[in-house]
């Protein structure tokens, strides 16, 4: 039988047997996307398959559009008192810092005992790395993991993962789109997987105050960097004005990146505190990662964020700065 990711299946069954008898809390990434929700509820099964106990939660609540996946209901918004005697198994973290500043500060000094990621930056913090920095999603490792396991993915699990490798390449257009990808997303589809319905709930179920705040972003686009970068923003009051919230601008980074002849496409978003910003570039050489490195995040070389002290003007400044001579 064909084996997709033989060393990380070994790698998660030793992970489950040194959580043997141990509580274990699935966490994710703050802002959760298909591709850490996915995850989570693929993480969940794949621990049962072991006979282990686990739960799941985040710092921020799940988006609307992926409620309709099967098991999302069960993840919980992250609360201290929920972590008695309980191991720690992250997924699509490329570093303990992406479950938000406040979740991390709380998670300090529980045993990290798992890391399920595909990002180039992840810094492999915890005892079993489960990590593959050149697949396309974390869905994609851990649909490998599940059929090397013989794992019975029923269509519930099916869709989960389907949806996170869906939503993590792009609709299947991202440099990292393997021939493995699709591989092994016929292989969900024949478990049960509805394109379709990924399609219809990520894509063709968009709320009206959401598009308004679209048209705020795209009112604000200018170039930089000799028209190679595009960058735009979102204020708090827009947020305010318009009924959304910092979920609603998932994908919003790709409009800028889609514009001809830009190299890097930037969204920056003011927060109370802190500001936000998104980068996605055409090819992997610019390596966005390491411009958000710089300001404190990370990610992928074509993919990447950062939440940053500065003012909006003060990161965008500096972002340009970073950003000229990769794309001169």
């Amino acid at each position: 039988m064909k084996q997709y990711f033989p060393e990380l299946r070994d790698q998660f069954r030793s992970l489950a047997e040194a959580a043997a008898g141990v509580r274990v809390c699935v966490i994710g990434h703050a802002r959760p996307d298909g591709d850490c929700v996915g995850s989570q509820i693929a993480a969940q099964k794949l621990l049962a398959h072991f006979g282990l106990e686990s739960f799941m939660a985040n710092a921020d609540c799940v988006p609307n559009s992926l409620l309709y996946l099967e098991g999302s209901e069960l993840i919980s918004i992250f609360d201290r008192q929920m972590m008695n005697d309980t191991a720690l198994l992250y997924v699509d973290c490329a570093d303990e810092g992406r479950v938000g500043p406040k979740t991390s500060i709380a998670l300090q000094g529980f045993r990290r005992i798992g890391n399920v990621d595909h990002h180039i930056s992840n810094t492999g913090f915890a005892e079993f790395n489960v990590v593959d920095q050149g697949a396309s999603a974390t869905c994609e490792i851990l649909a490998g993991i599940a059929f090397d396991l013989q794992v019975t993915i029923t269509p519930d699990l099916a869709q989960a993962l389907y949806t996170g490798i869906m939503t993590d390449t792009g609709r299947f257009g991202f440099a990292a789109t393997s021939s493995r990808v699709f591989d092994l997303c016929a292989n969900l589809v024949d478990c049960g997987a509805s394109p379709q319905a990924a399609a219809e709930n990520l894509y063709e179920n968009v709320s009206l105050a959401r598009l308004k705040l679209l048209e705020r972003f795209l009112g604000t686009l200018e170039y930089a960097c000799d028209g190679k970068v595009c960058i735009g923003e979102l204020k708090q009051r827009d947020f305010l004005e318009t009924g959304t919230s910092y979920l609603d601008t998932e994908g919003f980074v790709d409009y800028a990146r889609s514009v001809s002849d830009v190299a890097v496409g930037v969204l920056l978003e003011e927060r109370k505190t802190t500001t936000k910003g998104s980068l996605r570039a055409e090819r992997k050489e610019i390596r966005v990662d390491q411009v958000a490195a710089q300001f404190g995040g990370g990610g992928h070389a074509c993919a990447a964020a950062m939440s940053s002290a500065m003012s909006l003007e003060e990161l965008r400044n500096g972002l340009i700065e970073s950003l000229r001579p990769r794309v001169s």
